[in-house]
């Protein structure tokens, strides 16, 4: 009876798929790395797919097909609007049927996409090597391939105040991803998920009256796909772990071979930027500020935030705070009314356009947000002209 039970049970799931030796993943995924390091990106994909079909854990080709979807589907969703764009009038292209199928196809692409760089990210031996300034595409999409594209990806300075020349090897560095990578493009992708959600959840023809209007206009940005505001909120917090996790995986490297992100203790990396214990730190802290915005355990002062701006908007800036977790949990239509500031050219009318505008995320009482401080001492920092701080700030933002 026993033996009946294993043979029915193997006789239902199907035979096991065979178990892969690293070399063979390496042997099999060589001609997708080859053609996606050519610029073939729709032959990359492909391949990448016969691979994956036969074997699903194959990290290698798993990140081949995510980059190369996300080239070829990133490219497909600009044609597609600047066909839109050139057909409609001002800003109606955001609600064109058309446009709002672009939108959603290049959303489907890019859950597609995640789920590969799962199948990456939870492989810890995973590596591939790519030049990506050594790619040929049109990316300016204007037809031709020309020194804008080819010089798109170069990296143009040496990080000792100069400039590489033209032509010098490093400006087409090689770099080798691995698995902390893996989690950053993760990253990068929930927070592009986010703004698509966003886009999707509103409708935006109202934004027109801004070409017709003589006179202070009343918009309205109608909410008509809740869901879409709830599930950009859970991107953001998805991206944020994601960003997390990416950050211990660096840390956590013992190896220093051209690293598209290294940590303090890595020297070998094209970009010609070192870092320290103190970047990490503050990509930490930002990291933290921004999911304690998200969970409303802290406010984004209104105050504060205008004079990182300028130091005179604290004169327009009432005392109030933006609350993200309640704007993105509680979303209603965005209300931008332009005559309440040109009635009360004070604090008071822009407290009462903020309250149009944010709704439910505008709050006269919250803790404050320590995200504001901190750009408060970057900015300080950068007002120094502390070029070599300005040039980490960049990275952390990128990093971010």
């Amino acid at each position: 009876m026993k033996c009946l039970l294993v043979v029915l049970a193997v006789v239902a799931c199907g035979p096991a798929a065979p178990v892969r030796t690293p070399a063979q993943r390496t042997e099999a995924s060589a001609p997708v790395v080859a053609a996606l390091q050519a610029s073939k990106f729709d032959d990359a994909a492909r391949q990448a797919t016969a691979v994956l079909a036969s074997d699903p854990g194959n990290a290698r080709a798993a990140a081949v097909r995510a980059i190369a979807t996300y080239q070829v589907s990133g490219n497909h969703l600009v044609d597609q609007l600047i066909q839109i764009i050139e057909k409609s009038n001002h800003l109606e292209f955001f609600d064109h049927a058309g446009g709002r199928a672009a939108w959603q196809g290049f959303l489907d692409q890019l859950a597609a996409i995640d789920r590969d760089l799962a199948v990456v990210a939870a492989d810890p031996q995973f590596s591939l090597e790519l030049c990506l300034a050594c790619w040929t595409a049109d990316w300016n999409h204007n037809g031709q391939i020309d020194e804008h594209d080819t010089r798109l990806f170069e990296l143009e300075f040496d990080g000792k105040g100069g400039e590489i020349p033209q032509g010098d090897p490093r400006r087409r560095p090689t770099f080798r991803f691995d698995v902390g990578d893996a989690d950053w493009a993760r990253a990068m992708i929930a927070f592009q998920r986010a703004v698509g959600e966003l886009v999707l959840a509103y409708k935006w023809s109202d934004l027109d009256k801004l070409f017709r209007a003589k006179d202070a206009p009343v918009l309205t940005l109608k909410l008509i796909d809740k869901p879409r505001v709830t599930r950009a909120r859970e991107l953001i917090l998805a991206g944020l772990d994601y960003a997390d996790r990416s950050r211990a995986a660096y840390l956590a490297e013992t190896d220093d071979d051209r690293e598209w992100v290294p940590n303090p203790r890595q020297h070998n990396h094209p970009m010609p930027l070192e870092v320290d214990d103190a970047l990490y730190t503050t990509w930490a802290a930002v990291t933290g500020d921004i999911r304690r915005l998200l969970t409303s355990e802290d406010g984004l002062s209104i105050r504060q935030f205008a004079g990182l701006l300028e130091p005179h908007l604290v004169e327009l800036a009432p005392d109030a705070y933006i609350d993200f977790g309640r704007l993105l949990s509680d979303p209603r239509d965005i209300v931008f009314d332009f005559t309440l500031i040109d009635r009360h050219e004070d604090a008071s009318g822009t407290a009462a356009f903020l309250r149009g505008m944010l709704q439910s995320g505008y709050q006269t009482s919250m803790h404050p947000s320590a995200l504001t401080s901190r750009l408060g001492q970057m900015k300080s920092q950068l007002d120094r002209d502390e070029d070599t701080f300005e040039r980490k700030l960049r990275y952390l933002l990128w990093l971010n």
